[in-house]
């Protein structure tokens, strides 16, 4: 089974750090981050993801690098896999850019094979559609890898994630124990390749056009991103995307003071989702000032006397 584990969030750009660790640090500031999805709206037992992140920019050894940490949650019904994370960067500056090195370590506890989701139809009860899957149980170190580089109007970055192939034994029969039964099949969670960039152009002030790209596969399934996005006085957002056959996305955004929130939709026209009422995504970002740790010390004398 080859599915991906990997959550599809529709504004891939407010949770970098998810797909590539070298972003980790990006800004000079502290950001701590949350999304929220709810996926295939209106089918019982539908996915909801849950991506919590924290990370800042530090410097010792006179060099600069970025630390992280991060805990995703994928729950279907009662069940949910996650994963809880610390990420390292490495910072170097190239030309009016930066160039990020960054790593990712953390343990993914396994509940349900997420390569095994499937609808079902229950005709004694309306046709309700419902989610199904096969149980499982096990905790593995999971690692990522990424490289990326950063500069004032454009992003570019590329990364592995699961590099340790995570295993687990997946049980078809719902009542199963969590010991090995005769019927179990040896998984592994497949190795994921990602590719991200975007870029600001500036029209005329206050407005400006941000397009940006997202490709992750594990050469057996394929997600394509393609967006544009509008940006009027740095402070409210609007765009689209087009993801390929899975079909679109809309998106609205707005920053208050330090506070980034957004919200997306998202339109299925194959898959599971296209039986849904479609997939719901909000996020919240809020950057906190380096400095604001570090408070100015007060004068000792009054300015009338100098």
């Amino acid at each position: 089974m080859q599915a991906q584990w990997d959550a599809s969030f529709s504004r891939f750009w407010a949770v970098k750090t998810y797909y590539n660790p070298s972003f980790a640090g990006e800004s000079d500031k502290i950001q701590v981050s949350g999304t929220y999805k709810y996926e295939w709206a209106g089918i019982e037992n539908a996915p909801k993801h849950i991506f919590l992140s924290a990370d800042m920019p530090v410097e010792f050894l006179g060099m600069r690098h970025g630390v992280g940490v991060l805990t995703y949650n994928n729950s279907i019904g009662n069940e949910r896999n996650s994963i809880f994370a610390a990420q390292y960067t490495f910072k170097h500056r190239i030309g009016k850019g930066t160039l990020n090195i960054g790593i990712q370590a953390g343990m993914h506890e396994l509940n349900f094979d997420a390569a095994s989701i499937h609808l079902t139809t229950d005709s004694a009860k309306n046709n309700r559609k419902t989610i199904q899957f096969n149980p499982t149980d096990k905790k593995n170190i999971d690692l990522n890898a990424g490289i990326s580089w950063t500069g004032k109007n454009f992003y570019i970055g590329a990364a592995a994630l699961h590099i340790t192939s995570p295993s687990y034994y997946s049980m078809p029969n719902p009542g199963a124990s969590g010991d090995v039964v005769a019927d179990s099949v040896f998984s592994k969670i497949p190795v994921s390749y990602n590719f991200m960039s975007g870029c600001n152009i500036t029209l005329f002030y206050p407005l400006e056009i941000k397009p940006m790209f997202f490709v992750q596969t594990n050469f057996s399934d394929t997600r394509l991103q393609t967006v544009l996005q509008g940006v009027y006085n740095k402070k409210y957002s609007a765009g689209a995307s087009w993801r390929g056959k899975a079909g679109y996305s809309f998106f609205a955004g707005a920053i208050i003071r330090e506070i980034e929130i957004g919200y997306a939709y998202d339109l299925h026209t194959s898959g599971i989702g296209r039986d849904s009422g479609g997939s719901h995504e909000l996020s919240v970002r809020y950057r906190i000032p380096i400095d604001w740790w570090n408070k100015k010390p007060m004068p000792h004398k009054s300015i009338r006397l100098l």
